[in-house]
């Protein structure tokens, strides 16, 4: 991820747009800024997930743009290219932005989990750790923590739970009207499909779409 540095020492307002992917990185973006002096506003066209709440600047979000802002950063989900970026070009990370990027590094390699996962991702971690990071709260915010319309919506496809190839592929369905109903998105639908995955013989979880003649939305296989 490349941060235009020199446009931001000479920007007066800074605009980070950003999502639920990305709010961990543009947490840490914006706490730099602050370092530079400079005003920043951060917006989102959508919600932002509420289990990133206990990140820094979460309450500073907003959903329409400020027409003032002379530089405007789209941020993406690449917590490890910001973290080599940040230190390439000596920017002193402090516990704010390290706790922001330690979030960013659990969502994007699955807790750790991912085949991506290695050597390098555990030596930043411990890194951003030694920065004081607040790792146990990113931990338990979010791995443990389930908003009440990812738990309505995992009912929903718990319930349409369907085995196949001798239990080694596991079906769940939801449309519209479930997603609507549960106040969920297809990515709360994704949480869930991670879970079905731990169940016994299961080596891959489809998500289908039950308004789509049962198109296939997801597919999330077994490393």
């Amino acid at each position: 991820m490349l941060i235009p540095i020199d446009k931001i020492k000479e920007a007066k307002h800074i605009l980070i747009l950003t999502n639920s992917v990305s709010f961990s990185n543009a947490s840490a973006i914006y706490s730099y800024i602050l370092t530079q002096h400079k005003k920043v506003s951060i917006s989102s066209e959508n919600s932002i997930d509420k289990n990133l709440s206990f990140l820094p600047w979460f309450d500073k979000l907003r959903t329409i743009s400020p027409s003032s802002a002379d530089l405007v950063l789209e941020i993406d989900g690449d917590a490890k290219s910001l973290f080599e970026f940040l230190k390439y070009n000596k920017v002193k990370i402090n516990q704010k932005m390290a706790t922001g990027l330690y979030a960013g590094l659990l969502k994007q390699y699955d807790f750790f989990n991912s085949i991506n996962t290695d050597g390098t991702i555990f030596a930043i971690a411990s890194e951003l750790i030694n920065l004081k990071a607040e790792y146990k709260l990113c931990n338990e915010y979010l791995q443990k923590r389930v908003s009440l319309s990812t738990f309505r919506l995992k009912a929903i496809l718990l319930k349409s739970l369907l085995l196949k190839d001798d239990g080694t592929i596991a079906c769940v369905f939801a449309n519209d009207s479930d997603y609507k109903a549960s106040g969920a998105t297809v990515e709360d639908a994704y949480i869930v499909m991670k879970e079905v995955l731990n169940l016994v013989n299961v080596k891959e979880v489809q998500l289908l779409n039950s308004d789509e003649k049962n198109k296939i939305i997801k597919n999330l296989k077994e490393i």
